[in-house]
């Protein structure tokens, strides 16, 4: 299974391209200084926007640190039953006065995989984070050389991180791109896992939380992944949607508010459904 898992699908090897912009895109705009929607089924870009700039990726780092513990479980060196320890770095990085987002672990809990799992994707917990990534490689720098090898595996070659979670480091960069081709790859390798990033809530220490996704609250057929928000950078967005058996994934940056992110991602996910070639 893990040999087959190694190699791209087919609809992410097809993302590796640069692709072929579907003809209406020319006329449509969108606020998001940086834009991409692709067709996952043919790899065609239905609309890019700078699509090749760095940008901080902020919170949808947390795609690649998930993606690092989904192939840690499928070959067998880690359970959802796994429990790990919340640090007191990792309870720092979460808490009220961090001023991040946080699933309110405690330091020296012991917290399973799948818990993790749900505070990372489900709330964007950087405690969680920073607890999945010293559980895998022992500290968050060796974690973080890990996510750069595994961005390198997986094509995301104008990529950089320097942390679990996204937190503005410089040396933190991606390309929307490159998020898409990661979002592909998450999406086709690990079916089994892809639950977690639709959850719409999750209630840890008595505390209920929403997942942030305006996506999959708007009835387009969203089904993942994920947000992110920087002061520096704006808000972005990584998502998918199937419409039909069609799937598009779109990813987004820069936008000034959360509710330009949610109207500019509805408005390229409508466009991409209804309005670009087929």
């Amino acid at each position: 299974m893990i040999r087959r898992a190694i190699l791209l699908p087919l609809q992410a090897l097809l993302l590796v391209l640069v692709g072929t912009l579907a003809g209406p895109a020319a006329t449509f705009q969108t606020k998001a200084p940086y834009a991409l929607l692709v067709d996952d089924s043919t790899g065609t870009v239905l609309f890019e926007k700078k699509a090749d700039a760095t940008v901080a990726p902020a919170s949808t780092t947390k795609i690649l640190t998930a993606e690092i513990v989904f192939r840690e479980i499928a070959e067998g060196r880690l359970g959802l039953g796994t429990r790990m320890a919340i640090s007191p770095k990792a309870a720092r990085e979460g808490d009220a006065e961090s001023g991040g987002s946080s699933m309110f672990a405690q330091a020296n809990q012991q917290v399973s995989v799948d818990d993790l799992l749900r505070g990372l994707l489900v709330l964007s917990g950087n405690d969680a984070a920073v607890a999945l990534a010293e559980g895998v490689a022992g500290s968050e720098n060796a974690f973080a050389a890990r996510m750069n090898q595994e961005a390198r595996r997986v094509g995301m070659s104008h990529s950089h991180f320097a942390n679990a979670w996204g937190n503005g480091s410089g040396g933190q960069r991606v390309t929307p791109r490159d998020m898409a081709r990661l979002a592909a790859y998450v999406i086709h390798t690990y079916p089994q896992f892809y639950h977690y990033f639709s959850e719409t809530e999750f209630t840890w220490n008595g505390i209920r939380q929403l997942n942030r996704n305006p996506l999959l609250a708007m009835n387009i057929g969203a089904d993942g992944l994920k947000t992110g928000h920087l002061g520096a950078s704006g808000y972005g967005l990584v998502g998918s949607a199937v419409q039909g058996g069609r799937r598009l994934i779109l990813v987004l940056y820069g936008a000034r508010s959360e509710a330009e992110r949610a109207s500019e991602g509805r408005r390229l996910m409508e466009y991409g459904f209804h309005g670009a070639a087929k």
